[in-house]
């Protein structure tokens, strides 16, 4: 099984819409789980409409099973997600995890015993104990950034944290692909950003334009895909998606 997980320290890039537009696209090729572990629970909101029992939390608590948790939401497309409200996945990291350095690493064996291909962790945008604990165990770490200053920026921090892992935490991920989100080429700050960023050398590029789909799909309970499969940004989503299982 594959780990996968798209991340950067800043907030506000669309690392959750990248992630659950991705994940879909690879469950028409390989079974595929995505797992909520940002307690704020937007993916979990977003692909989820009936009402949840268990959420990720519960099952790093011994509260329940993998099995009980998993919500199958299209075909060979499975959440593990986490509770917006009343969620314990923030306190437990807190206040436990520290005590339990292998969770992540016991939790991710699991999924690959129950046959899953491609594990997808849509993550918050910090990097506290929970986002380090996570990132350490993946096979490869997507950055998503936007074309603004701050991104940018956040970049150099997020390859910072990922190198601090691979020395402090024995990480192997790959780091190799970047997505460049929400990009207007009308603004010439845009355009002089996203230049920049593809100058950043040993990185395979993806670039996503600004469309009022990708944020619309999300209230609809779609993936970009089915709620606008004309959509121009598809044809760049489906080659990040085949290059990630390329490699699997």
């Amino acid at each position: 099984m594959k780990k996968i997980s798209c991340h950067v320290a800043k907030g506000g890039t669309g690392k959750t819409t990248v992630t659950g537009n991705i994940g879909f696209e690879i469950s028409l090729m390989k079974k595929t789980v995505i797992v909520d572990a940002d307690p704020q629970g937007n993916l979990s909101s977003w692909f989820i409409t009936d009402p949840m029992q268990w959420e990720l939390a519960d099952i790093l608590q011994d509260k329940c099973s993998i099995e009980d948790a998993l919500i199958k939401v299209r075909d060979n497309l499975y959440i593990i997600p986490s509770f917006a409200i009343g969620g314990s996945l923030k306190g437990w990291s807190e206040t436990v995890l520290f005590h339990k350095p292998y969770a992540f690493i016991n939790f991710t064996e699991d999924l690959d015993k129950l046959g899953f291909e491609i594990a997808f962790f849509d993550l918050g945008p910090g990097v506290s104990n929970l986002e380090k604990a996570v990132l350490s165990c993946m096979d490869e770490v997507i950055g998503v950034v936007a074309a603004e200053y701050f991104s940018f920026d956040g970049l150099e921090t997020f390859y910072h944290v990922l190198n601090e892992l691979k020395k402090d935490r024995r990480a192997t991920y790959d780091v190799s692909k970047l997505v460049i989100n929400r990009i207007n080429k009308s603004y010439a700050l845009h355009n002089a950003y996203t230049s920049k960023i593809c100058k950043q050398e040993n990185l395979d590029i993806y670039q996503i334009s600004q469309s009022t789909s990708i944020s619309d799909c999300v209230p609809n309970h779609k993936s970009l895909f089915e709620y606008d499969s004309g959509n121009k940004n598809t044809s760049e989503l489906q080659r990040l998606a085949y290059n990630i299982i390329g490699g699997n």
